[in-house]
């Protein structure tokens, strides 16, 4: 998982200004905000990929289907990131994480 230049997340940012519910990454966010993000980021595009929509992914997920909407729109404020962790690990199981 690489994480997009500050030139492509500055466009995404004015991009995304004015539109409501989806929450953008701060120009300042900590290491573990951006790999929270590429968590959300990842799962939305796996939906996307696999052309399921928001009530498939949660029922894929096992999770609410407003719970699928908070990830999709990167509000997880109340998912702890282990959370975030396994529900990436249900699509793509051979995840490793790394800690160097």
């Amino acid at each position: 998982m690489s994480f997009p230049d500050k030139k492509k997340l500055d466009k995404m940012r004015k991009k995304l200004e004015g539109v409501d519910g989806f929450l953008i990454l701060d120009a300042n966010a900590s290491e573990l905000e951006k790999f929270r993000f590429k968590i959300c980021q990842e799962l939305l595009k796996y939906s996307q990929k696999n052309k399921h929509n928001s009530s498939e992914m949660a029922e894929l997920l096992g999770i609410t289907k407003a719970d699928m909407s908070r990830i999709f729109n990167h509000r997880v404020e109340k998912f702890s990131t282990d959370k975030l962790i396994n529900l990436y690990g249900i699509i793509k199981p051979e995840y490793k994480l790394k800690v160097s």
